[in-house]
């Protein structure tokens, strides 16, 4: 898309559609997605609940910007998960007030101090989710090592 003057602008677009109940499918990025809820709040369970979705881009971002910044250190891992977890208000509309990045690294302990610097510079500085979230959550980080 563009503006009048001719510049690109940098816009995402997703298309959600209700199928039954509380079932509804999102494209996005030429994928679809299910979204559901559980029965006893009136869905089948077809897919996970948008909001959890949001934990699930805050990981996807984060663990993409990390693994980019460690490419270029040339830095090599063996196994790489992000446990993301949110605490959600006790009042309505219910938004997570709390954001919690578990980061569980295997490596050779000869890289964990670049390692740690390239996961601060990946939630600190990259993640544009995790810039997003920060908007309406506190977010914190732990990092912990495995040897291999």
């Amino acid at each position: 898309m563009e503006t009048q003057l001719g510049i690109k602008k940098d816009i995402h677009q997703v298309i959600t559609k209700w199928h039954e109940k509380m079932h509804f499918t999102s494209d996005v990025n030429e994928h679809t997605i299910h979204l559901d809820k559980l029965p006893q709040h009136g869905g089948d369970n077809f897919g996970p609940r948008p909001k959890p979705l949001i934990l699930s881009a805050i990981g996807g971002c984060a663990g993409m910007e990390i693994m980019a910044i460690l490419d270029k250190m040339r830095l090599k891992i063996d196994a790489f998960e992000i446990d993301v977890s949110g605490e959600l208000t006790e009042t309505q509309p219910k938004m997570y007030k709390i954001i919690e990045l578990k980061i569980n690294i295997k490596c050779n302990p000869t890289g964990h101090q670049k390692i740690e610097r390239a996961v601060h510079l990946a939630i600190d500085k990259y993640c544009g989710v995790l810039a997003m979230a920060r908007m309406f959550a506190s977010v914190h980080t732990e990092i912990n090592f495995s040897p291999l």
